[in-house]
């Protein structure tokens, strides 16, 4: 039995942060219909990367990744017929997840207040850039304007250079795994008797945890957000990558028993008294000079090499990887970090599985993502009790697609 068997998710497909919420809610086990605009689909169907030889819909690895386990509806929200099959869908399941945009989902008829009338227990997630409410409610986002926005990357670059926008929507995984956070202490809720809620998650709020302490500096000291250059971050140094013999070695020494063993692990015990060094203040200030002793030293052995002594020292040293080497790392492979991860159209291919783990109710490990479409006869009879010719007939009408029909 899986965490969260017999639970019923119907995810509005709007991005990656809705999609990654419905992929943890899936690998625990809860049964996710997606549903989708007949033809175009999610907008992750949309995103890189795209797979050889497969045509939009259909070509998108990060679809592929997202929304394994899942099923598809394809259904016109902006059809009377499909608005009404939408409703039905939602006022049956126990979480709706929406990310439509904030105001779209009561313009849709799939607010919280008349989907509650229905199901009074319903658990409604609506997912925005920016939250519900507040001046910035209607502004468009991406990962860059959350992560800027939020503080995260501006002191991220070149001193004298402008700030680097990270790339990759991280901003959005964070925002999905937020949302599953709180959909799974409504769940917990809702077994003590709640009756329902409406969770409104803003993904800029999401990404601000990444700060840090940077507001209580701020608040103590006065201090300022400053570009210190690459891979340099306030407070303490070294945590950053030095070229190794053969690659690249990642270094951290946060406290004072990590930084005299790297001392003399790297040869250079002098340093870890040396006035200038002997502090992670004083490290941090002077990064620079510490650097012209540390990068030629790094870069006499295997970063291998490096790594084995500094883990058998307690010093947090880290390999860093291209995605070509992790199949082959052997911690992945005895904990199974990686999963399968299937589409009709694009084959398989391995991917982070879902990053924890349950004893006794195993979690979904990849899976088949769907065509788009390709549930939508199957739910609509299964679940709404169509027949075949009131099926056809939404067809007809363009309220719904089949398969993979392309109206």
């Amino acid at each position: 039995m899986s965490a969260l068997e017999g639970v019923k998710v119907v995810e509005f497909a709007g991005g990656v942060a809705v999609g990654y919420c419905g992929a943890l809610l899936a690998a625990c086990g809860a049964e996710v219909i997606k549903v989708e605009a007949p033809g175009h689909g999610d907008a992750v169907r949309h995103l890189p990367p795209f797979g050889e030889g497969a045509a939009a819909p259909e070509a998108s690895g990060m679809h592929a990744f997202l929304s394994a386990g899942k099923t598809s509806v394809a259904i016109n929200l902006a059809a009377e017929g499909g608005r009404g099959l939408a409703q039905r869908l939602a006022g049956g399941a126990d979480i709706v997840l929406e990310a439509l945009g904030p105001g779209q989902a009561d313009a849709a008829g799939l607010g919280h207040g008349r989907l509650k009338e229905q199901a009074p227990g319903l658990i409604m997630v609506a997912l925005s850039w920016f939250g519900d409410d507040g001046p910035r409610r209607d502004w468009a986002g991406s990962d860059a304007i959350a992560q800027a926005l939020a503080g995260f990357i501006y002191p991220i670059g070149q001193k004298d250079g402008p700030p680097i926008i990270p790339g990759g929507y991280a901003a959005q995984i964070t925002g999905g795994l937020t949302a599953f956070i709180a959909t799974m202490s409504a769940l917990i809720g809702n077994l003590s008797g709640d009756d329902g809620v409406l969770i409104d998650l803003s993904i800029l709020e999401a990404q601000t945890t990444y700060t840090e302490t940077a507001g209580v500096r701020h608040a103590y000291d006065g201090g300022v957000s400053v570009r210190k250059g690459i891979n340099k971050f306030t407070p303490t140094y070294p945590q950053t990558i030095y070229p190794a013999a053969d690659g690249w070695i990642g270094v951290t020494a946060l406290t004072p028993a990590q930084w005299h063993a790297c001392c003399e692990l790297i040869g250079a015990p002098e340093l870890a008294d040396d006035p200038r060094f002997s502090t992670s203040a004083g490290r941090n200030q002077r990064a620079d000079e510490l650097d012209t002793y540390l990068v030629p030293l790094f870069a006499k052995r295997p970063a291998l090499e490096w790594f084995h002594e500094g883990q058998a020292r307690r010093v947090p040293f880290a390999l860093v990887p291209t995605m070509a080497d992790l199949a082959d790392l052997d911690h992945f492979q005895a904990r199974e970090v990686l999963a399968k991860y299937e589409h009709p159209d694009l084959g398989t291919f391995p991917a982070a599985a879902i990053p924890w783990k349950l004893a006794a109710t195993p979690l979904r490990r990849g899976g088949m993502a769907p065509r788009l479409g390709q549930h939508t006869h199957a739910v609509l009879s299964r679940t709404l009790g169509l027949d075949d010719d009131q099926i056809a007939a939404l067809s007809a009408a363009g309220a719904i697609a089949l398969g993979g029909d392309r109206p």
